[in-house]
C-alpha cells in the first residue's frame, strides 16, 4: 500500500511538472497570448527570429520586394512571379514602428519595386495616427527613389461578423487617408485594395477570409493581379 502511494506521489509531481513547463513552453512561444498583446512586436521571439534570417540571407538583386505584417508574411508572392526574384519581407503581428525598425535591411537590398502594406496591428493596438503617420513617411524614405520604385497598399478593412478581433473599419478609413496622402506627398504608388476585397461593402467579403481579417488564396490571387495591372 505505500508503494502504491509513493508511485502515485511520484507520478502526479511528474505530471504537475510536465503541465508547469508546458504551460511556461507555449506563453513563451507566443501561442497563448492573442494577437497584438503581450510585449511589443519587435520584442516576440517570432520577430526576432525573422529579422535574423532576413538578415542572413544571401545579397542579391532583388525585383521586388512585399513587405509587412502577417497578411503579407501569408502569402506566396514568389509564386506569382516566374522568372523574377521576389522576397517576402512580412512579419506577423507587426506594426509600423516594427516595420521601421527593420526595413533598412529591404531598402539596402534595393529591390526595383517595394509593396508595402502596415497599419492593421497599430489600428488594434491604438496607435496614435500621428506616430503611425511618422513612421510610414521614415519608412518610405528608407528607399532610394532612383532605385525602387515604392507602392503603399490600402490596409484591408476585417469583416467585423467573423473576426473576434473588433477592428474599426472606420479607423481603418483613417489610416487610408494618411496612406494615400504619404504617397501623393512622397511620389509613391498608391494601391487601392478597398474594392477588390470588400466588393463596395466596406468589410472584407467572406469569400476572401476564414477569420475575418486574414486572406485566402483566391484573395492573394485578386492582390497580385492589382498589383500586376499597375506595372
Amino acid at each position: 500500500m505505500k508503494k502504491l502511494k509513493s508511485v502515485l506521489a511520484v507520478s502526479l509531481l511528474a505530471n504537475v511538472v510536465l503541465l508547469g513547463f508546458g504551460g511556461f513552453y507555449w506563453s513563451q512561444s507566443g501561442s497563448v497570448k492573442a494577437e497584438g498583446e503581450g510585449s511589443p512586436n519587435y520584442k516576440n521571439p517570432y520577430y526576432i527570429n525573422k529579422v535574423s534570417i532576413f538578415k542572413a540571407l544571401p545579397d542579391k538583386p532583388v525585383d521586388r520586394a512585399f513587405i509587412g505584417d502577417s497578411l503579407t508574411d501569408h502569402g506566396e508572392f514568389a509564386e506569382y512571379f516566374p522568372g523574377e526574384t521576389v522576397i517576402n519581407r512580412g512579419i506577423r503581428d507587426d506594426t509600423s514602428a516594427g516595420l521601421l525598425k527593420r526595413i533598412g535591411e529591404v531598402a539596402d537590398r534595393a529591390p526595383k519595386k517595394a509593396y508595402i502594406m502596415i497599419g492593421t496591428n497599430d489600428i488594434l493596438q491604438g496607435a496614435d495616427r500621428k506616430e503611425y503617420e511618422e513612421n510610414l513617411r521614415k519608412i518610405v524614405d528608407a528607399f532610394d527613389p532612383a532605385g525602387t520604385q515604392v507602392t503603399l497598399q490600402s490596409i484591408l478593412p476585417v469583416n467585423t461578423e467573423i473576426s473576434h478581433r473588433k477592428i474599426d473599419n472606420k479607423e481603418v478609413v483613417k489610416y487610408n487617408r494618411i496612406v494615400k496622402k504619404i504617397a501623393k506627398e512622397s511620389g509613391a504608388e498608391y494601391l487601392n485594395l478597398d474594392l477588390l476585397i470588400t466588393h463596395g461593402e466596406g468589410r472584407m467579403d467572406p469569400k476572401y477570409t476564414v477569420d475575418g481579417i486574414h486572406l485566402k488564396g483566391n484573395g492573394y490571387d485578386e492582390w497580385v493581379e492589382k498589383v500586376k495591372e499597375k506595372d
